[in-house]
């Protein structure tokens, strides 16, 4: 795959970028649909995890997911919001790397909004009766034994809801790397303390 070289305009980059974010919330094959998710954890230790894009913004340079509000992320993050998220596309052969700081919504209106628009069998998730990250004593989602392998009544998810929470994550710089055996392209956009500047980097 070559990349021409009116692709490396910077401003066509941005759009391009932007737009393949936009695209992967609706559509799970495409690789941005995941990525992972860094913070650091009690111990000031990199703590690494997948998950799953849900909504982003362009113009407010946002990157959205859900969590589990009992997750050890979340206090994690309360207490260090500076956190990283990592795509990467081997069909684009573009990686990103992105600073943010993120936020947690919890039990307010936009929570109830996302709630409002997830789908059932993924309020699923957050019915389980043990916190994610418990030791157990088996193997077992411990979810309740009526809902194995279907999903749940629309009455009977509203019970996840106090287990749920947005992670909202403030875009501070996008580190742009496309590889390419004709020659890897590297380029960073800051977006820290209200900039919008970018520079090129050796890959």
């Amino acid at each position: 795959m070559n990349m021409k070289e009116e692709k490396l305009n910077p401003n066509f980059i941005v759009e391009e970028m932007w737009s393949h974010l936009e695209k992967s919330i609706k559509d799970r094959n495409h690789d941005f649909h995941s990525a992972v998710f860094t913070n650091l954890d009690k111990e000031g230790l990199p703590s690494s995890r997948t998950i799953i894009l849900r909504n982003i913004s362009k113009k407010n340079k946002k990157i959205v997911f859900h969590s589990d509000y009992r997750s050890p992320k979340i206090e994690e993050i309360k207490k260090n919001n500076k956190c990283l998220l990592l795509f990467y596309s081997p069909v684009l052969k573009i990686q990103l790397r992105i600073k943010v700081l993120s936020t947690i919504e919890y039990c307010n209106e936009i929570s109830h909004t996302a709630w409002t628009n997830t789908k059932l069998m993924s309020r699923k998730c957050y019915l389980t009766s043990v916190a994610p990250g418990k030791i157990i004593s088996n193997a077992s989602d411990n979810l309740p034994d009526n809902l194995k392998g279907k999903e749940p009544e629309k009455l009977q998810s509203e019970k996840g809801y106090k287990n749920f929470s947005v992670v909202t994550n403030q875009v501070q710089s996008i580190d742009w790397l496309f590889l390419s055996s004709n020659g890897n392209k590297r380029i960073l956009f800051d977006y820290s303390n209200n900039n919008n500047s970018f520079y090129w980097i050796n890959p």
